[in-house]
């Protein structure tokens, strides 16, 4: 009957617990006022039939007091909620009672509780995750080698990598942050790129520009020193264009609802070397062209005075015919050199061991070599130690590679010097030293010697038909052969290349 009650709800129960005190307290009324009104004495007893009721409705009012209590807490708790007095649902308070309305407020209250405590688990989760991604995003935002900054509908710098400071020059990319991009970018910039700069800031579409450096801030730059010495290889002119150092900018204009519009993206590319490269590329075509063009010139000369003249000496077609296979061979050593530059480049040039008779290999070597030499009347001079050890080693690369030196020791000694070559060895080791007392090499153009197409800019260097790929080969065929190519030179008093190669 108790428990029946319980699952009524609360205004019916109140609405008839009211009724019920308010009824029994009317009849008991009407009930005592009739008893004393037959008994004569009503008003004598009027405090004691006014009492009965009033005492009644006071208990009821007490008991309907006891069964709203816990609604009372209940809508007191939820009321602090609503107007905030109750910052989180942790400030609830469960009611301590049996009653089943507060032991389903407990009940609720534990899960909308439990509920929250995971949402907190799950909010702070999630900004761990976002600060992790953004921290790795940070991270590979500074270190891309691009340089990229985001500016402002100002143009003052929002944020920016440390590859952009770099490019300008700037150690701490942080004293950049607020400072306007296009001053910064003209401060490095020469004259002839200015106009291009802010070109960019009055189109609205994205665009892509060329920029020189300046040649004074060059000058004291080491780091583009380095790309002047480079530029060297390509003569006089490639200097004058790009020995200061050039940069791709580009300017992105931003769109969409979360950007402002007039925010922008600005990203800086150093392609120095890349242009570089291109001049060196023309500069071997050129080379290449000239290369090609005089041997196959001089074969076809002889070959139609051979064929068209019935009368010339035996002697002097043997002479033709020597010349005619020499640049034959001149032919087929610049071929070779080409497809093992382009298999180094490729990454598929590979070696082919087997044992070496040296003594053959240099006699075949110095052989071809000699007549250069006497041409020049340079004297040429040979040591070679007694009972060299056995090698193992790629034959053709290897003459290759020493003919690549002695001919350049050849080509940059004046007439009348002197090449020495000299072969000696010891219990781990094989050496071979070529010295020439030429023209020597500077300093500055050491650190680049070895790079595919340089050149020095040096005007005796210039004079002599070269394509900048010789040394190249020998150091790579230094390379797979597990050995090195080491160099030492004094300018205007000659170098001395030598080859060492591992015995085992």
């Amino acid at each position: 009957m108790i428990a029946a009650q319980y699952h009524r709800s609360l205004t019916r129960r109140l609405s008839e617990q009211y009724l019920l005190y308010g009824l029994s307290g009317l009849f008991l009324f009407t009930v005592t006022a009739i008893y004393f009104s037959i008994q004569g004495t009503l008003l004598n007893s009027l405090a004691i039939t006014a009492g009965i009721p009033l005492g009644l409705l006071l208990f009821g009012s007490f008991a309907l007091r006891r069964t709203s209590r816990w609604h009372e807490n209940i809508e007191r708790q939820l009321t602090r909620f609503a107007n905030g007095t109750n910052h989180s649902v942790a400030e609830l308070r469960p009611l301590p009672t049996t009653d089943p309305l507060a032991a389903g407020w407990n009940q609720l209250l534990t899960r909308v509780q439990e509920h929250s405590a995971w949402n907190g688990v799950d909010r702070r989760l999630s900004e761990a995750i976002h600060t992790q991604q953004a921290k790795r995003w940070e991270l590979v935002f500074q270190n891309l080698t691009e340089g990229i900054a985001v500016c402002d509908s100002e143009g003052r710098i929002i944020q920016l990598n440390r590859a952009f400071a770099t490019l300008l020059n700037r150690a701490d990319s942080k004293t950049l942050v607020g400072l306007d991009i296009v001053e910064l970018l003209c401060e490095q910039a020469d004259e002839s790129s200015l106009i291009r700069i802010h070109e960019l800031t009055n189109n609205h579409v994205s665009q892509v520009v060329e920029i020189h450096r300046s040649s004074d801030l060059a000058q004291g730059d080491l780091a583009q020193g380095d790309h002047a010495q480079g530029d060297h290889a390509q003569g006089d002119h490639a200097q004058g264009d790009h020995a200061q150092g050039v940069h791709r900018l580009n300017r992105i204009v931003l769109s969409g609802e979360s950007v402002n519009p007039a925010e922008s993206i600005w990203t800086l590319r150093d392609i120095t070397q890349q242009k570089l490269a291109e001049k060196a590329r023309e500069q071997f075509v050129f080379t290449a062209t000239h290369e090609l063009r005089t041997p196959l010139a001089n074969i076809r000369a002889y070959s139609e005075t051979l064929a068209s003249a019935g009368d010339i000496p035996v002697e002097q077609q043997q002479s033709f015919y020597n010349i005619i296979n020499n640049e034959a061979t001149r032919l087929a050593r610049f071929v070779d050199e080409l497809l093992n530059i382009s298999q180094m480049e490729a990454g598929a040039i590979t070696i082919d061991k087997h044992e070496v008779q040296l003594e053959r290999m240099l006699d075949e070597l110095l052989d071809s070599q000699r007549p250069s030499a006497n041409e020049k009347k340079q004297t040429f001079d040979i040591a070679i130690a007694p009972k060299l050890p056995k090698l193992m080693a790629d034959k053709d690369k290897l003459i290759a590679a020493l003919t690549n030196l002695v001919s350049n020791a050849i080509k940059y000694t004046p007439e009348g010097g002197k090449i020495a070559v000299r072969v000696d060895s010891d219990a781990t080791r094989l050496l071979f030293m070529i010295e020439d007392s030429g023209i020597g090499i500077s300093p500055e153009d050491m650190s680049k010697l070895g790079s595919k197409f340089f050149r020095s800019s040096d005007q005796r260097v210039q004079s002599v038909v070269g394509t900048g790929l010789g040394l190249a080969l020998s150091q790579e065929v230094a390379r797979l052969h597990g050995g090195h190519l080491s160099i030492r030179s004094q300018l205007n008093q000659g170098s001395c290349f030598t080859l060492e190669l591992p015995l085992r």
